[in-house]
């Protein structure tokens, strides 16, 4: 081993080999190598997109390493290379063939970077020989500057809810992959939900580091109510809150998913939707049910699990303020959402008992539907052809309360 110093550059060279190599795993990571080396993926990048340190991938292609690509990772490495699987696994290695490798390994080090070369021959079984030459780069302290655009996109993520459950490097960079195509490097990504896992950061965008499978992953740090809702996607159970018109007692309910896949209102054995005056009341009441309803299959998990949590409401259906904002001069989106919420809610209700189907006919009313329609096209599955919303207003809402009313004549029955 030799060793100097010049200009503040450090080198040691190290003369090494190791003896019976897996010769699959080495041409694995050869060949993955190569193919991340021609897309100019750098080493830290692979590192990211395997969920691993930045150093991770870079220790594993010294090849006097006894450490290789681990097999629960084969099959992420088509999608982090955007190949193949047959252009990384060879298919004409036998599986216990193995090699042996000789040469040398010399680092070189200084304030900015850490710089591997690799010089090392492989002798096969055969006695046939191959000559490699690697250079890996590590720079070391420099600050790297967040990508703006990037930034405001995983905040988009994040408030639609993208980040309530733990994810994977690489599925981020996979979504952004197919909206984006390739706009954004896994550097930059890597960068980015830095910033956002930065204590420093606001909270509504607050990101944390968490590992599943010895995989780093990016959840939200999720506040109080965000934590009771996200219990509730997972049980697929909801408490929901309706205002009526021309009373200002709030009604409690549960919506939720039956078995059948279908949304639906918890309704009472004599048919009625379950009403309470507050939460707390709603949840005495599905605690101590006797018969008093039919208990959705998840009924009993959500309610057991509810501990040390804050129970809130999901949605809350106020008609009143959907035709205030129906009257206004200019529509906003918020109405309009509330509106088609409301919408479904009605159609929820009536596809769920025939008591309540004549509320169907009565939601496809020409400007109902043809509100709903232009909503549907423009925000909730961006068609490709957009439709202006054009629609008689005063008729609209005379459309709307004699729903409302049969609505609320069915649903606040005593």
């Amino acid at each position: 081993m030799e060793e100097k110093e010049d200009n503040q550059t450090i080198s040691t060279t190290e003369h090494l080999s190791r003896q019976k190599v897996s010769r699959i795993d080495f041409e694995i990571l050869v060949n993955f190598y190569e193919i991340c080396k021609k897309k100019k993926i750098s080493e830290r990048e692979v590192s990211f997109l395997m969920g691993k340190v930045n150093k991770y991938f870079s220790e594993i292609l010294n090849p006097f390493f006894k450490e290789h690509i681990k097999t629960e990772y084969l099959d992420i490495l088509p999608a982090i290379a955007s190949t193949g699987i047959r252009k990384i696994i060879p298919n004409d290695v036998a599986t216990k063939e193995t090699i042996d490798i000789r040469g040398t390994h010399t680092r070189e080090t200084d304030k900015y970077s850490e710089v591997d070369y690799y010089k090392f021959t492989v002798t096969y079984k055969d006695g046939t020989t191959r000559n490699y030459r690697w250079k890996i780069t590590v720079t070391k302290g420099s600050r790297s500057k967040v990508n703006p655009e990037l930034l405001e996109i995983l905040k988009k993520l994040i408030s639609s809810h993208y980040f309530h459950k733990p994810k994977f490097a690489l599925n981020i960079y996979i979504i952004l992959k197919s909206r984006f195509k390739n706009a954004f490097s896994p550097l930059e990504l890597q960068i980015a939900l830095s910033k956002l896992t930065n204590k420093s950061v606001d909270p509504e965008f607050a990101l944390q580091e968490g590992v599943d499978n010895m995989r780093i992953t990016y959840s939200k740090v999720l506040n109080e109510t965000e934590k009771f809702l996200e219990h509730c996607q997972d049980h697929t159970i909801w408490i929901s809150s309706y205002v009526p018109l021309d009373s200002p007692s709030t009604k409690y309910f549960i919506w939720y998913e039956d078995t059948d896949g279908n949304d639906k209102l918890l309704t009472s054995s004599d048919g009625n939707v379950l009403l309470s005056s507050s939460i707390e009341e709603l949840l005495t009441l599905l605690r101590s049910n006797d018969g008093i309803f039919k208990a959705p299959v998840n009924l009993e998990g959500w309610l057991s699990g509810m501990e040390g949590l804050l129970p809130t409401v999901s949605v809350t259906y106020s008609p009143k303020e959907i035709i205030d904002g129906l009257e206004a001069d200019s529509v906003s989106l918020d109405t309009l959402t509330d509106f088609v919420n409301f919408y479904n809610l009605i159609g929820d209700l009536g596809c769920q008992d025939e008591r309540f189907a004549e509320v169907l006919d009565l939601r496809e009313a020409g400007e109902l539907r043809n509100v709903w329609d232009y909503y549907c096209d423009n925000h909730l599955f961006k068609a490709r052809k957009h439709k202006g919303l054009s629609f008689d207003k005063a008729k609209l809402i005379v459309d709307f309360r004699e729903l409302l009313g049969r609505f609320e004549e069915l649903m606040l029955v005593s």
